[in-house]
């Protein structure tokens, strides 16, 4: 690798040889860095541009696993395929890309502000958002189903691997050896004590990342902060009959794969659970279910805007329960799963791992091994109950 992306200098240089954008926009720019498997620089220009840099780590041997390489190529793939277009209207604007160093350079959404930012600052639960969620979700799925010509370019970006490549896998092994422990961070030794010591959880991880159904296009990284909302949906949405292609932006396909879509559902509701488990009173003295209880921010708060997003995503796309009655465990199973990785992810990046992350365990740990009896928990309603609430009009 030539360049390496890693000061506010290289990055201003690096805009600026690319063409980006005029010197005098460089010299005011603020920059943000967003964790994630790669470096991503959030470039604001002005108070109405904003780029991200995206750049992939490379090994001792100046390897990369070809994640910005597959973004690339998959934005390239949509442009060219009319009959994906609404799949296409919800990835943002590919400026610049640099295959020899691994960089990708987007255009931030403008006039949009992504969903994790958006519930921080209102606090507000709409369940029209959720439902515009489900709807772009199940667009997205249905809309690839049948794609041969996307299963093929997905099956040879991943080199007709469809196992999902879950981040930080070394935490999820079913023994670790002693030479492993210097491979982690102290917070990562403690989230192992506890993993380590439950064999039926470890066991239900394993069989569902291992057996999970292959059938379309999937995101594979759903965080809240991955899905962008216009900031005037309320005023469009009333205007527009189908306005979720334009009212929704997904951004960072790097992991998309041919997957499985229960796992994009399972982490869109992750990221609701984990606005209920951000807001615990977590106190040695103080049991699970108490704290659970004490949230300032309840579960049945959230719960509307969990289901609104089922039921919108089953109305659009009801073929899936068609095809995999088992569809909603498995969502539930995902999203306990997406709980896990979110807590790596602040592990690996924070170096942080306290009580609240352990009753975030916890949960996670019930929504996998338990998945019937999570999901009155989690949507307030049995399965069955669910389902005859869900309006089938799409197909």
């Amino acid at each position: 690798m030539t360049i390496k992306i890693s000061s506010r200098n290289n990055v201003f240089q690096y805009l600026l040889n690319a063409g980006i954008c005029p010197e005098q926009n460089l010299k005011n720019m603020i920059i943000d860095l967003k964790y994630s498997n790669n470096f991503n620089w959030i470039i604001s220009l002005s108070m109405e541009h904003k780029v991200v840099v995206k750049q992939e780590r490379h090994d001792s041997h100046d390897k990369t696993a070809n994640r910005i390489w597959n973004e690339w190529q998959l934005h390239n793939f949509l442009q060219s395929c009319p009959a994906l277009g609404s799949t296409s209207s919800f990835l943002p604007e590919i400026l610049y890309f640099d295959n020899i160093n691994s960089i990708l350079i987007y255009k931030y959404p403008t006039g949009y502000i992504d969903l994790e930012s958006y519930y921080i600052n209102k606090k507000i639960f709409s369940t029209a958002i959720a439902e515009l969620v489900g709807n772009t979700l199940a667009t997205l799925h249905r809309e690839t189903l049948n794609s041969r010509d996307c299963y093929d370019l997905m099956r040879e970006e991943t080199e007709d691997k469809f196992r999902y490549q879950f981040p930080y896998p070394g935490y999820l092994l079913d023994r670790i050896e002693p030479e492993a422990f210097s491979q982690f961070p102290p917070e990562g030794l403690r989230f192992l004590v506890f993993y380590q010591r439950y064999e039926s959880l470890r066991a239900t991880v394993k069989e569902l990342v291992v057996h999970h159904h292959h059938s379309c296009l999937t995101h594979n990284n759903l965080q809240f902060n991955n899905i962008f909302i216009c900031t005037h949906w309320e005023t469009l949405l009333s205007k527009t009959e189908h306005g979720d292609n334009i009212l929704i932006r997904l951004i960072d396909w790097e992991t998309c794969s041919w997957g499985d879509p229960a796992f994009d559902l399972g982490t869109a509701i992750a990221g609701y659970l984990q606005i209920w488990l951000n807001s615990l009173i977590v106190h040695p003295a103080i049991e699970l279910g108490k704290s659970l209880q004490l949230a300032t921010i309840p579960l049945e708060i959230i719960q509307p805007s969990i289901v609104a997003l089922i039921r919108a995503y089953i109305s659009s796309f009801p073929k899936i329960l068609e095809d995999r009655p088992d569809f909603l465990k498995k969502v539930v199973q995902f999203a306990g799963l997406a709980l896990i990785y979110q807590i790596l992810t602040k592990i690996q990046y924070q170096q942080d791992f306290n009580n609240k992350d352990i009753c975030k365990l916890q949960v996670a740990k019930n929504l996998l091994c338990r998945p019937e009896e999570s999901f009155i928990s989690v949507f307030g309603l049995t399965e069955s109950a669910l389902i005859e609430l869900i309006p089938y009009s799409g197909s």
